[in-house]
């Protein structure tokens, strides 16, 4: 599948079911789709943009990102400064769920580094 992590982050941003619509919930679900410019958007972006990269090498050398000696370096490293980034302000975006994604991501492209 060319897509499959583009799509399993899509199911990650979602954040955990919890009794009835929350206002946290819902700003969240909010941003994740239609990010205000700056923090969110940039968050947003950065975490899609690990996404599409991790699909694109997948795609073009039929193993996962994490399994490369070089770029899966790379790859950890870029996750671990947007883990970091989530210390900082992410406007309405919960981070607890954000967290996750980043992590479930880098297990799903094999990257070792990040602990889940």
């Amino acid at each position: 599948m060319a897509n499959r992590h583009a799509k399993d982050l899509a199911r990650s941003l979602v954040p955990a079911r919890v009794p009835g619509p929350t206002k946290w919930r819902l700003d969240h679900q909010a941003a994740t789709r239609l990010p205000c410019p700056g923090f969110e958007g940039a968050v947003v972006d950065i975490l899609k943009a690990l996404a599409e990269y991790a699909d694109a090498h997948r795609a073009r050398y039929e193993s996962e990102v994490g399994e490369d000696g070089v770029l899966g370096d790379h790859f950890e490293e870029i996750a671990r400064g947007l883990l970091g980034l989530l210390n900082g302000e992410t406007g309405r975006l919960d981070c607890g769920t954000l967290d996750g994604a980043i992590r479930k991501l880098c297990k799903a492209a094999k990257v070792e580094g990040i602990e889940q």
